[in-house]
């Protein structure tokens, strides 16, 4: 059941999180974001658990929130996320694509729910 009162965020889709043009900006964004690499598990989870809004898929129906701990396995050093952050030679654009997309989502749904005005940007 949808939340009253509250906002509602959608989950990106995969075709949106392997979008080229939306996954260099939500790349640019949790990069420049300063939360330190180990920092982010804890900074998801909080989010998820102070959020008092709904979260939904593009049909509507509620995005069941999975533990943060099992979508990062046993990464707690977060080196997963210092390769995904890393950039090319350039600086400019990320070094590797990365098709963990439970990861990418769960980045996703923290600027879409911490830092939305971020977040609008993504899809442009």
């Amino acid at each position: 059941m949808l939340c009253k009162n509250n906002r509602v965020v959608t989950v990106a889709t995969k075709s949106e999180l392997l979008n080229e043009h939306y996954y260099r900006r939500l790349w640019l964004a949790a990069r420049n974001i300063s939360i330190p690499r180990r920092g982010w598990l804890d900074e998801i989870a909080d989010c998820f658990c102070q959020y008092r809004g709904s979260i939904v898929y593009r049909s509507g129906e509620l995005f069941p929130i999975p533990l943060v701990d099992n979508v990062f396995g046993d990464d707690f050093d977060m080196r997963w996320l210092s390769t995904y952050l890393g950039a090319d030679e350039s600086g400019t654009s990320p070094n590797i694509i990365s098709r963990k997309l439970e990861r990418l989502q769960l980045i996703d749904l923290y600027f879409r729910i911490q830092h939305p005005h971020i977040a609008n940007h993504f899809g442009r």
